[in-house]
């Protein structure tokens, strides 16, 4: 069959086809290249220059409640392989559920302490937790450290997080979380995806761009941290950080993803609804600290909608004389869905991926799930967050801390 005749026979059904070509290429691509810089690239070429860099550094963790494994994920974090630093766990309350599970853990550390940082008033209640850890932290410490509680990191996770701050170009450096399904329901399905993409999209804005953070997994040094004002935005801002790459970019300075500082995880989201609503605040988070990028997604999922009703539809029609599949644009519709298969074909490459038969079934579902939590985005000015609400300006400042629960 022809090209032409594929890609109908209309300016429409080909515009159609190729920016389909388009869109599928640049994904594969860039997760191909995540591929290549998790397994390769990394450390073959970046690792090598970094050196030795260990100086004394602290944790800042806070800590929400009692995610899943919490005991063990907290005790990771003293038995580290690393010379010199702590870790200040830190709470909103002393009344909050893991406050029993951390005085259980630092209990004969002396490199530990527990922090209580009081109610948020002006940002996100993890900033406010993170900055009350920063005032409590040693003073001695070089390097800022900031992670999530609901992940247990490897023994090497803190030397290979630090190891590139040794280069002075690199001022802020970002691990990521990998989730596996272990129920292969679709709720986990769709969490994995979305947590994939967002995976990739930092690996490739990362190194090509400087920008792309992941708050369970971050350094900094100590005089970065402070030239660059960022207590200050914190204490604005909805969340940590998005807001921190934000500033990595206004200031064009360079962030960079240590693929050793993956962490893996198999607690995921159970539901569809708990998902999209979890992507629609990381969209929220884009749409008022990355709004370009925010921006710039917005054809891109018009397009994702229109191929993926796209199929069905021309399948539907073309039953009747009057139309033929490929003259209403379905040659664009199996040139999307095909590109994106193949593009899900690699997936486990970048990490395990049990029941990965269910995943591919459930996929373009998935990514119809994606596409209504980005256009959620414009239907909303809060940001919902365990259970606090955010109102927020157009330039990212909080300006009322709503408690749900009361």
């Amino acid at each position: 069959m022809a090209l032409e005749h594929f890609t109908g026979t209309t300016f429409l059904t080909r515009v159609l086809f190729y920016v389909s070509a388009i869109i599928v290429g640049v994904d594969f691509f860039a997760t191909l290249f995540t591929i290549l810089y998790q397994k390769y690239i990394y450390k073959r070429f970046l690792r090598p220059r970094y050196g030795n860099y260990t100086p004394a550094c602290s944790v800042l963790l806070p800590c929400k409640g009692i995610p899943k494994d919490l005991e063990n994920n907290l005790g990771g974090f003293l038995k580290l392989d690393y010379p010199d630093y702590e870790v200040v766990f830190v709470t909103e309350s002393e009344t909050d559920p893991a406050v029993p599970y951390i005085k259980k853990v630092i209990e004969g550390y002396k490199n530990a302490k527990h922090v209580v940082a009081g109610h948020a008033v002006s940002c996100a209640q993890k900033n406010h937790n993170i900055l009350a850890a920063y005032k409590q932290m040693s003073p001695s410490a070089e390097v800022l450290v900031f992670a999530d509680s609901d992940i247990k990191p490897a023994r090497h996770w803190l030397r290979e997080l630090i190891l590139p701050l040794g280069d002075p170009k690199v001022t802020v450096t970002s691990g990521f979380r990998w989730l596996h399904s272990s129920r292969g329901n679709v709720g986990e399905m769709t969490h994995s995806y979305v947590n994939i993409f967002m995976y990739v999209l930092f690996n490739f804005a990362c190194y090509f761009g400087g920008v792309g953070l992941w708050g369970g997994s971050m350094a900094i040094r100590k005089k970065d941290f402070e030239e660059l004002s960022v207590p200050e935005r914190w204490g604005r801002a909805a969340v940590d950080d998005i807001s921190l790459s934000q500033i990595v970019l206004k200031k064009r300075k360079k962030a960079v993803v240590v693929p050793q500082c993956v962490t893996h995880s198999d607690d995921l989201i159970q539901t569809v609804k708990g998902t999209v609503a979890w992507f629609q605040r990381q969209m929220m988070y884009f749409k008022y600290y990355l709004r370009p990028l925010w921006i710039v997604a917005f054809p891109l999922e018009i397009m994702m909608l229109v191929y993926l009703l796209l199929l069905p539809g021309a399948g539907a029609l073309s039953i009747s004389d009057r139309w033929t599949f490929l003259g209403l644009g379905g040659g664009a519709a199996l040139m999307f869905y095909i590109g994106e298969l193949m593009t899900i074909l690699l997936y486990p490459m970048l990490g395990a991926m049990p029941k990965f038969h269910k995943f591919v079934f459930y996929s373009p579902f998935i990514r119809l799930t994606h596409v209504i939590s980005y256009f959620m985005t414009f239907l909303k000015s809060t940001i919902t967050w365990s259970g606090i609400k955010y109102h927020i300006t157009f330039r990212g400042d909080v300006t009322k801390v709503e408690r749900l629960n009361g």
